[in-house]
């Protein structure tokens, strides 16, 4: 199925009572829940997007022209949320085959989350819908088939959406984003909503497992290989706070070693992962720790850094058990015994590790020999 096949509803039609603003017009970051949303499903490449306008629709009819999507005013959205629904599938094109239903006020969702639904249409194509779940509960937005639009338009509106899904065959899917739970429905979720867009393209630890089971399978090698190498990195980053001269995000490390390998066994898989994760809408913060986690020459003058610490991570884990520095490499180099070429590429990265295993070292004032 091809994402111009996919269609999209946003619901933005209610008088937002619940909340001292207008949630549609709430600026998060630099832009309002409503652009988040219309950007969602652009960077993701889904363009027939309708947006159901109902309470102040007319000062937010060019704003979802600009978003490149369609305004859909809905004269009787007093009647509830699920009456914008109805309103807005029956907006979309005849052709569409599937099509997402994002409420307004549910502004944070990843562009991972909208990839991994699209993507799992084709693996369950029993499936009448599909929902994404984080913390075993079911969250927005969800991906629905087009032979559901006549359950929808011919519902009476009795417990919403919900009640149509409950009858239908759904498939739920584990996603990386807690922000399919994260709503903006009142004045207290607002603020936290704030709080979390600043680490928007950071990954939790959690969320980090999940992506990484998705990307290379939860029993794989590298799974058990990246595992290892984030608890490596943890310990490491945990001496390095205590020792109090220049703290690292231990949070932003963990991640960073959880997914140095999404790209494992592709050309180039240090720059590949990198890509991969800044397709997805990562922030650089991650996406550098992936693309220098093979290799990196640090300013020597510059305090320790969490890719310093993945990257060490990384060169003390052996397929998933602790090994020390110099074993690693003297075990690559008498795989290249007869490779003359290979072996000098092996001694330069044996240099490089070591530089910055000294540099850890004196970031934390233990050798790391402690940590094996």
């Amino acid at each position: 199925m091809r994402k111009t096949q996919i269609g999209a509803v946003i619901l933005s039609a209610g008088r937002s009572t619940r909340q001292k603003g207008f949630k549609p017009a709430l600026s998060i970051g630099e832009d309002t829940a409503l652009a988040h949303c219309l950007n969602l499903f652009q960077c993701a490449g889904f363009e027939k997007v309708a947006v159901v306008l109902g309470h102040r629709g007319s000062e937010l009819s060019s704003i979802v022209r600009a978003g490149g999507a369609e305004p859909v005013m809905n004269p009787d959205y007093e009647r509830g949320m699920f009456c914008s629904v109805q309103v807005g599938v029956a907006a979309l094109p005849a052709d569409i085959r599937a099509f997402f239903i994002l409420p307004v006020d549910i502004p944070l969702v990843r562009k991972i989350t909208i990839e991994m639904l699209f993507r799992q249409l084709a693996i369950v194509p029993e499936a009448d819908a599909l929902v994404p779940v984080f913390k075993h509960r079911n969250g927005h937005p969800p991906l629905i088939r087009e032979r559901l639009r006549e359950p929808i338009a011919c519902h009476d509106g009795t417990r919403g959406l919900r009640s149509v899904l409950e009858k239908a065959s759904v498939s739920r899917v584990r996603v990386p984003d807690r922000h399919v739970l994260v709503d903006i429905d009142t004045p207290e979720q607002y603020e936290e909503a704030k709080i979390l867009w600043q680490r928007h393209g950071i990954l939790t630890p959690e969320e980090a497992e999940i992506l990484l089971d998705w990307a290379v399978g939860k029993e794989s090698p590298v799974a058990a290989h990246s595992r290892a190498v984030a608890r490596m990195a943890e310990r490491l980053a945990e001496a390095v706070n205590m020792a109090g001269k220049n703290p690292v995000d231990t949070e932003l490390t963990i991640t960073g070693a959880l997914l140095h390998d999404i790209a494992k066994g592709e050309p180039s898989h240090a720059e590949s992962g990198a890509k991969l994760l800044k397709q997805y809408g990562f922030s650089h913060e991650l996406t550098d720790i992936v693309a220098r986690h093979a290799d990196w020459e640090p300013d020597p003058f510059s305090p320790v850094s969490e890719i310093d610490l993945v990257y060490l991570a990384d060169k003390l884990i052996r397929g998933s058990r602790p090994v020390p520095l110099d074993s690693r490499f003297e075990a690559k180099q008498e795989l290249f015994s007869d490779n003359p070429e290979a072996r000098l590429a092996v001694e330069r990265r044996w240099k490089q590790a070591r530089r910055i295993c000294r540099r850890v070292e004196a970031g934390i004032g233990r050798p790391v020999d402690e940590f094996l």
